[in-house]
């Protein structure tokens, strides 16, 4: 029996699973994928009658993938990894400025509602969605309300159905939530109350796949898209068409929702970036309707009038936040200052201010991150590779689920496998 996937094997299989999957491997990450394909191997070896795991995977790239294929990949590749009310900052500007608005808007106006949780996992982030509708739209009953909650991953969604969580789940969620929203099981588990089962409609789909028609065609546009932690395991050209099919879905002032650590990386023409305290959010504008297939320098100047189309007023009263007159600039402060200067396009003011806050604390990846993302937007890709190196470095030393505290909840394996995916090829 042979008892590794040889090196002569793997740049095929990223390939091949590069094109039937979307997802990307590259070559600093075959270890994660030899790994991987492993325990793949081993699911298949009873329906392929041989444990030899390279037997396994050339049978798996000879022919069409199918849906038993794509769920068992999806089950061994992808990462599941998140809680209710993930990103504190996230939720305070849905409770207190974007949903307010949407609801008055659709008070008078038919009276619904549509969300699209993009990347899924096993439903906290939708569920979460749900609890805020209920505790803010009054007669939500009576409304039209669509929670379309969808991912890759058939194991992920299985549980996301059957809604029963551990208290890992509940690492950011009060504590009179728990007690009205789900039902103690034992000592471990908590279930979701079954009227928010039943507000979410669970899918599982591929974003990678052009057509999204089968589940959104009736419920088009959505008022807002959820994709959290999820860019990272595409490659920059796919990013940019999933992005650019998510922003067509949305309706007049919709919104597109991404990680802290995608934000900075996020440019396109049809979207608006607009800074809340502690989080950038992505607003349609169709001031600039593009193809996906444009490239070369137009583009380019595409994304920079992108950046420059930030609300300056909202950036200003975030950056005064950033810096508090006639307090002490905390370390906190410098990031988030960081980060405006830079969704404001400063990319120069954003470099000084960054650098200054890794001088302050160079054990820390965020700064490191942040860093290499505005040195990647200014084309300077030596030195944003060496500052996605440091950040990776700083990472390895972490515990995976270990909280960062400038990034709104993400642990350090969370942002480990964002930094390898940005990590180009030398």
């Amino acid at each position: 029996m042979v008892k590794n996937i040889p090196d002569s094997l793997i740049p095929q299989l990223s390939e091949f699973i590069n094109s039937t999957m979307g997802l990307h491997f590259p070559e600093n990450r075959w270890k994660d994928l030899r790994r991987s394909m492993m325990n793949v191997a081993m699911d298949l070896a009873l329906e392929y009658e041989t444990d030899d795991p390279v037997s396994c995977i050339r049978r798996l790239m000879s022919a069409p993938l199918t849906k038993k294929h794509i769920d068992i990949l999806a089950k061994h590749l992808t990462i599941g990894e998140t809680y209710f009310f993930r990103d504190k900052s996230l939720f305070e500007a849905l409770k207190k400025d974007i949903f307010p608005k949407l609801i008055t808007a659709r008070y008078e106006d038919g009276k619904n509602i549509r969300i699209w949780s993009a990347g899924c996992c096993t439903g906290e982030e939708p569920y979460s969605l749900a609890i805020l509708i209920d505790q803010m739209v009054s007669e939500w009953r009576k409304w039209k309300i669509t929670l379309l909650a969808t991912d890759l991953n058939a194991r992920f969604l299985k549980k996301a159905e059957e809604g029963v969580y551990t208290n890992w789940s509940f690492r950011n969620t009060p504590e009179w939530i728990i007690k009205k929203y789900f039902r103690r099981i034992d000592e471990k588990h908590f279930e979701i109350s079954p009227f928010l089962k039943k507000m979410v409609t669970f899918s599982q789909l591929n974003l990678v796949k052009n057509d999204y028609s089968q589940l959104v065609d009736n419920i088009y546009p959505m008022d807002m898209i959820f994709c959290r932690n999820v860019l990272m395991y595409f490659e920059p050209e796919v990013r940019e068409q999933i992005i650019g099919r998510f922003s067509r879905l949305l309706s007049e002032n919709g919104w597109l929702i991404f990680s802290p650590s995608e934000s900075p990386c996020i440019r396109h023409p049809n979207l608006c970036p607009v800074q809340f305290p502690g989080v950038t959010l992505y607003k349609t504008s169709f001031k600039h309707l593009t193809s996906d297939k444009e490239t070369g320098p137009a583009k380019i100047r595409q994304r920079i009038v992108h950046l420059s189309q930030l609300n300056p007023q909202s950036a200003i009263r975030n950056l005064q936040h950033a810096t508090r007159e006639n307090k002490p600039e905390t370390r906190q402060d410098m990031y988030k200052k960081s980060l405006t200067l830079a969704n404001m396009g400063k990319l120069a003011e954003a470099e000084r201010c960054c650098k200054e806050a890794v001088n302050t604390e160079k054990l820390r990846p965020e700064h490191h991150y942040l860093l290499a993302t505005i040195y990647q937007e200014q084309g300077r890709l030596r030195e944003s590779a060496k500052s996605f190196r440091n950040a990776q470095f700083l990472l390895l030393s972490m515990k995976s689920d270990e909280i960062l505290p400038y990034a709104e909840g993400m642990t350090a394996g969370r942002l480990l496998e964002v930094v390898r995916s940005m990590i180009k090829k030398e």
